[in-house]
């Protein structure tokens, strides 16, 4: 594939959506169905954002080949690119690397379980590198959803010895940088989606940019927020919804969200 140059591209890391397999702490509650059918939901929400911003999206997953993802993620990114190395750290360094190797000139990196992180917070990350090193998106857990680099900021001990999966880890990266002598500026802190207390914490804010997560909670019966998320017009989110069905609509019905989303149509 021919190589491309771009100030800005956003490098979103997403997970292959198989049932129990994502958001496997949620499933408790949601069970896998509902669990992955919610993370389909706000992996369409954060591309919908970042199309907003016309950044390339350089969609890295964990699947073995990219026939594993959903069609309309594919349609969405400018690449498809499969993760490597074994830890988050690993994975995340390769990807920088692979990215400014292209001569990218600056890479946002992304989580995909984080609803509040819409083009705003995007454009913000972007607008800090031209005065910071980096610039990252703490997330309520202690870790964070977003970090962006300049090409020549990058360092990548910044991702070694971080204690991943722990409420340490922005701090951890925060003491890398300052090692690093690299200009590090904080956006706002979101709500990453883990466990069903996360949930709950994020409809009592939810993002009105995430159009397609909202509807899904609404319909699965969640209330978000004090205003109602209208339904788009021509996704039939109607049913009754039995114990078996963990209180979330159906794959096909989130996915009928997720399509709209992308396509820009159909949203609230």
């Amino acid at each position: 594939m021919k190589k491309t140059s771009n100030s800005s591209i956003v490098a979103l890391f997403v997970r292959v959506p198989v049932p129990g397999r994502v958001k496997t702490r949620l499933a408790s509650d949601l069970g896998d169905e509902g669990a992955c059918s919610l993370y389909r939901s706000m992996v369409a929400d954060i591309l919908s954002n970042i199309m907003v911003c016309s950044y390339p999206i350089y969609l890295f997953h964990d699947g073995k080949d990219d026939s594993e993802l959903p069609e309309e993620w594919i349609a969405g990114s400018s690449r498809v690119i499969h993760q490597e190395g074994d830890s988050i750290g690993e994975r995340m360094a390769a990807a920088f690397e692979q990215c400014f190797a292209e001569d990218n000139e600056q890479v946002l990196l992304v989580g995909s379980d984080i609803p509040g992180l819409d083009n705003q917070v995007i454009f913000e990350a972007s607008k800090a590198l031209e005065s910071h090193d980096v610039a990252i998106a703490p997330a309520a857990d202690g870790g964070y959803c977003l970090i962006a680099m300049k090409r020549g900021s990058y360092r990548p001990n910044v991702f070694q010895d971080v204690p991943w999966s722990s409420d340490q880890v922005l701090r951890a990266t925060l003491e890398r940088c300052r090692n690093s002598n690299l200009g590090v500026t904080l956006l706002k802190t979101l709500q990453d989606i883990d466990t069903i207390e996360d949930l709950k914490a994020y409809c009592r804010e939810p993002n009105n940019k995430a159009a397609t997560t909202n509807n899904c909670l609404i319909a699965a019966g969640f209330s978000v927020g004090s205003e109602a998320v209208r339904e788009p017009e021509g996704c039939e989110l109607s049913g009754n919804f039995t114990d078996s069905d963990t209180r979330f609509p159906n794959t096909e019905q989130c996915l009928c969200l997720s399509v709209c989303s992308l396509l820009g149509t159909c949203i609230a």
